[in-house]
């Protein structure tokens, strides 16, 4: 694998070994010209700490006013092929500069739980849900996980009571993108993408990606019980909306395959109309 968190297979007790080095790894692949290929400019910006004093790190590819911020591994280890679709991404627009227009700039929140990917869990060391403890409506202390089951606590005791959360909301706001894609595993299927400013962007991504969209409340969430089977609370999509910023959640169809493919074309498709 390349990308900015290096070749290194994906597994726990790699990871583990190589996380005094990633910082390194970044710096070294995010150089210009890294491996022979002219790369776009980019950046690594640290926007917060775990509980487990790991770093959170946004890598930026392009710069602008406009921007499109990717995010993986929300959901940790049982999720980690987010990780590498996230990674593959970074790497194909880094090798192409020419795909980002100008003026505008992807964010990508490779590992959104670095914490999750180390233990080998979907939640953070307190054990709250990462996708369960966002503002807006419908938040809840006690709340259904991603396998339809209802545990107490796993919001938090109140909306954005973990650090993970509350570093990338506060980075979400002060640069408010104009859509944000959030990948998830499994189920093969988008939600949300239907209110805010990058509707427009939203729907040429999954225009051109393909996947499954069901009707539903705008924010996707609680609004797709057929979909989900249970009722999502506290999810960074359903808060998206109440911020006024467009968010699409894709559930990749299974836990191995990144579908870089389809996804490379939901984003081409939503950058195109950035031209």
């Amino acid at each position: 694998m390349s990308g900015p968190l290096g070749a290194r297979p994906w597994s726990v007790v790699n990871r583990a070994a190589l996380l005094s080095v990633s910082a390194l790894l970044a710096g070294v692949l995010l150089a210009p010209g890294f491996g022979g290929r002219a790369r776009a400019q980019s950046e690594a910006t640290v926007i917060g700490y775990t509980q487990m004093a790991q770093s959170l790190v946004v890598y930026s590819l392009g710069s602008g006013p406009k921007s499109i911020l990717i995010l993986g591994g929300q959901h940790g280890w049982p999720e980690e092929n987010t990780v590498r679709l996230a990674n593959q991404l970074w790497d194909s627009f880094g090798s192409n500069p020419s795909a980002i227009p100008p003026g505008v700039r992807l964010d990508f929140l490779i590992e959104a739980n670095p914490d999750g990917l180390l233990r080998g869990s979907r939640q953070y060391m307190s054990g709250v849900d990462p996708n369960r403890n966002w503002g807006g409506q419908g938040w809840d202390s006690d709340a259904w996980d991603s396998n339809g089951a209802f545990r107490k606590g796993l919001g938090g005791p109140e909306p954005f009571s973990e650090p993970e959360t509350r570093a990338t909301r506060d980075y979400v706001l002060a640069t408010q993108p104009l859509l944000v894609v959030n990948y998830h595993s499994r189920g093969g299927f988008l939600l949300g993408g239907r209110t805010g400013p990058g509707t427009d962007l939203a729907e040429a991504y999954a225009a051109a990606s393909g996947y499954y969209r069901p009707g539903g409340t705008p924010g996707g969430g609680g609004g797709a019980p057929s979909v989900l089977g249970y009722r999502a609370t506290g999810s960074m999509n359903v808060w998206l909306g109440t911020a006024g910023i467009t968010g699409i959640l894709i559930e990749l169809t299974d836990s191995f395959g990144t579908e870089y493919a389809r996804n490379l074309a939901g984003l081409r498709a939503a950058l195109a109309l950035l031209n």
